[in-house]
């Protein structure tokens, strides 16, 4: 996600990388000292940080059944090639390669997957560029790295042990309150966290809710002023529903009372609301059975299947192959060169999906060089070198509160970390440490927006404009499928369902240069999409005749209704819902298609 630096300059620091830091790396330390791995332990330490990242992310047991299948993974990318680039650094780089090839591969399988991938690759970049303070076996490297991974479930389990489950009613909270939910995670993460009862029936109606509180804001900007009233109040209803729900234990709750809203549209919302309240009163914590096949079902909605041509497949290509130019330039360095793992993990970073996305993770470090060039050349002639290692520690400090949320700034002060402890430390020359650093950060900028963009051209997806009518056809044909009698778990449905998942998911822009009005509205699409098939597949498993009118729309049987901010009554049930997603999809649809540039020939 790209921020614009009027917007990083207003955010706040956080102290979140800072305590991970601290929580991770000293116990390690000070377990892999003891344990005999002596200075390994620092490879250790940045294991347990980095599988820490990869564990986090969802309620407790399901990231524990992740942590069991991913740390052999994650032992061997630790260990496996620093040992294998003693003997032959070729081979070295090739298991490289493919270990960031999969890592780079792992977010198709969902956004909690995301964290995992990039776990996974700064592990094997780190522990293979890390230089070592002095001369350490075979084997301290194999129990650094043990221990870093048995330090990263044990903080895991410490950190959600009080309360497993805090990330799926957190989830589900967000469907409520926030600005975008996201209900395929919400939803994803409740059958993942061994489908509570009241958490799914208020996950359902609070999807409900969204759903009616979207048509009557249309209502709303389409000149209904009247209704702002209780729009307001159902907002505030709500927000203190997902509040209730995020708590582990919530106070009982007053009822208040609800104003007339107008509209039934705002009628459906209060009573989808009450639902939400009745679901969190009774708790029941009952699982709620699901078939087989409709489980593969919605694994198929939720997680779209990988293609040659896919957007995830040619990042993941682009991310192989700019580590292996990253890894052959490194490998003209002297022998412990302690600014390797610095560009690697740099290139890693820097190579995302789009170019647009590259060239926001390219820009803070290049600035940031830039001043921290200048603010490490004026420390290092002020100074004394006794005390550098004080100014990098803080430095370090300022840096890791500041890189979430000012990434610009907080490069700055890595470099001056980084010349500060490698003068004190390594008492290698200032200078030299600074020019080396500067040509690997611009090499690494290079690689990720230029030569990665520019080398892998076969596997560009379709125009966005084509990639956007494929979406909503491929989503409707999976629908339709679904309400065949007889056919809802069938293979081809699920073959056709996961079609149309990877479909949705490729509406990124690639080549194409949006504006951010443009991208906004790419964004509503793609949630109308996704709210649509994960709604109309309920109710295709449930009453698919609610189906019929949407597909209409969605197939261009029907035209898309116009808005009618004149009437103040809505039909009942889900099927008038279903059909304003429909005709909301194609509204947005026209507008992309109209506004966007011409795909290039």
């Amino acid at each position: 996600m790209s921020k614009t630096d009027s917007a990083s300059t207003r955010a706040k620091g956080s102290p979140l990388l800072l305590v991970l830091f601290a929580v991770a790396l000293v116990p390690t330390f000070l377990v892999g000292y003891a344990v005999g791995a002596g200075s390994a332990s620092v490879v250790g330490g940045f294991v347990a940080l980095f599988s820490l990242l990869a564990f986090l992310g969802g309620p407790l047991r399901p990231d524990l059944r992740l942590a069991a299948a991913l740390s052999p993974l994650l032992l061997f990318a630790a260990i496996v090639p620093r040992l294998l680039g003693e003997v032959s650094r070729p081979a070295a780089i090739a298991v490289i390669v493919v270990i960031v090839f999969v890592a780079a591969l792992l977010p198709v399988r969902g956004p909690r997957f995301v964290t995992v991938g990039l776990g996974l690759g700064m592990v094997t970049l780190f522990a293979y560029g890390m230089a070592l303070l002095g001369p350490v076996g075979p084997w301290q490297v194999v129990v650094a790295a043990v221990t870093g991974v048995v330090i990263a479930v044990l903080l895991r389990v410490l950190l959600g042990i009080s309360d497993p489950s805090k990330a799926t009613r957190a989830k589900i909270a967000d469907v409520l309150d926030a600005e975008v939910p996201d209900l395929d995670a919400a939803f994803d993460t409740w059958l993942a966290d061994g489908r509570r009862r009241w958490l799914g029936a208020a996950l359902g109606a609070a999807s409900r809710y969204r759903l009616a509180l979207r048509s009557a804001e249309a209502i709303q900007r389409a000149g209904r002023a009247e209704l702002d009233e209780a729009l307001a109040s159902a907002r505030t209803r709500a927000e203190g529903l997902a509040e209730r729900i995020r708590a582990k234990k919530p106070a009982p709750e007053a009822s208040a009372e609800q104003a007339a809203s107008g509209t039934r549209l705002l009628s459906d919302a209060s009573a989808a609301l009450d639902a939400v309240e009745r679901a969190v009163d009774e708790r029941d914590t009952s699982r709620v059975p699901l078939a087989d096949r409709h489980h593969r079902l919605r694994e198929a909605v939720l997680q779209p299947s990988v293609r040659l041509r896919s957007i995830q497949v040619r990042h993941a290509v682009r991310t192989a192959f700019g580590l292996l130019l990253a890894l052959v330039l490194t490998s003209y360095l002297p022998p412990g060169d302690p600014l390797v793992a610095t560009a690697l993990m740099t290139t890693f970073g820097i190579l995302q999906a789009s170019w647009r996305a590259t060239l926001s993770k390219a820009r803070p470090r290049v600035i940031g060089l830039l001043a921290g060039a200048a603010l490490s050349a004026v420390i290092v002639l002020v100074v004394p070198t006794p005390y550098l290692p004080v100014v990098a520690g803080v430095a370090l400090l300022i840096g890791l509160w500041n890189m979430m949320a000012r990434p610009t700034y907080a490069y700055t002060f890595m470099v001056v970390v980084t010349v500060g402890f490698n003068t004190s430390l390594r008492h290698t020359d200032p200078v030299h440490t600074l020019v080396e650093y500067a040509l690997l950060t611009l090499a690494a900028a290079t690689i990720g927006v230029v030569i990665g963009f520019a080398v892998v051209p076969g596997l560009r997806p379709e125009p966005l404009q084509r990639r956007i009518v494929t979406a909503r056809v491929e989503t409707a044909g999976a629908l339709r499928a679904l309400t065949e009698p007889g056919s809802a778990t069938s293979p081809e449905t699920v073959a056709l369902n996961r079609a149309a998942a990877r479909a949705r998911a490729e509406l990124t822009p690639d080549r194409e240069q949006l504006d951010d009005d443009q991208l906004a509205e790419l964004d509503r699409y793609r949630a109308a999409l996704n709210d649509l098939s994960t709604l109309g597949t309920t109710a295709a498993l449930t009453a698919p005749e609610h189906l019929s009118a949407a597909l209409d729309v969605l197939d261009d049987r029907t035209p898309p209704a116009p808005a009618r901010p004149d009437s103040d009554e809505a039909p009942e049930g889900l099927e008038p819902v279903l059909t304003g997603l429909a005709n909301q999809v194609r509204t947005t649809e026209e507008n992309l298609l109209a506004a966007l540039p011409a795909p290039k020939r």
